[in-house]
């Protein structure tokens, strides 16, 4: 009895945890929308501080696979351990540790974006990338639940 109780309160730290991971996320993605409009507005001298943030970071490892097997890996991977998709934050965060370090935003954000355009990901209203796979396999539930 005594470890059902505690499985019960670590389930439930768990989820707790969960769910300030997305709030803070959610934050950290608001943060960098304020970051982009100060500098757009800011003076020249705080400009001047933020130079690197436009430049790219180191080309593409050789050996690595392609921008969309890395995208989809990660997406995949994640989907695998009950997430319902990744931000593009999370996407890039996950492909600079796996496989490209020192990736910028810049320099495959555009890309990503253009798979959700082809089909090859879904990009859901809550700005999480799918694979197309994740998409039919909740749609299929759902139908299973209404039923």
């Amino acid at each position: 009895m005594k470890s059902e109780l505690t499985i019960e309160a670590i389930e439930a730290r768990k989820k707790e945890i969960d769910l300030e991971i997305i709030a803070l996320r959610e934050e950290a993605d608001q943060l960098d929308v304020a970051l982009k409009v100060f500098k757009r507005f800011a003076a020249p001298s705080i400009e001047k501080q933020g130079e690197d943030d436009n430049k790219l970071g180191p080309a593409r490892p050789a050996g690595v696979p392609t921008l969309y097997e890395m995208t989809y890996t990660v997406i995949r991977d994640a989907e695998s351990r009950g997430k319902v998709g990744l931000t593009s934050r999370e996407i890039i965060d996950a492909i600079a540790k796996q496989y490209w370090p020192g990736l910028k935003r810049q320099q495959v954000l555009p890309s990503i974006y253009t798979f959700a355009k082809q089909g090859r990901l879904n990009k859901s209203e809550d700005g999480r990338f799918r694979t197309p796979a994740a998409l039919k396999n909740n749609s299929t539930s759902d139908d299973a639940e209404a039923e």
